[in-house]
């Protein structure tokens, strides 16, 4: 997993992109896009090893609560289905 490493605040800033909890909470997430890049690279198929696979990712570099995971998993997944599944 490639990992951007940004050289400034702003370019830190650019890294964060929001996502959008069941709830509609808007969370933060650093360097979305290339997890979901990279998991998409993966080619896995079952909807439960993609969202563990997905937090698992988001986890490493960004705060999560223990009581949030569900939420963000959903929110990752359906993020992960927008971007990368063909209708």
């Amino acid at each position: 997993m490639e990992e951007i490493k940004p050289c400034c605040e702003a370019a830190a800033a650019r890294a964060v992109k929001m996502l959008t909890l069941s709830d509609g909470l808007q969370v933060g997430i650093m360097n979305l896009d290339t997890i979901l890049r990279d998991v998409a690279e993966l080619k896995l198929t079952d909807p439960n090893a993609l969202k563990m696979e997905l937090l698992k990712r988001v986890k490493a570099r960004n705060y999560v609560a223990s009581g949030a995971e569900y939420d963000y998993s959903v929110a990752l997944f359906r993020e992960y289905r927008r971007q990368f599944e063909k209708s």
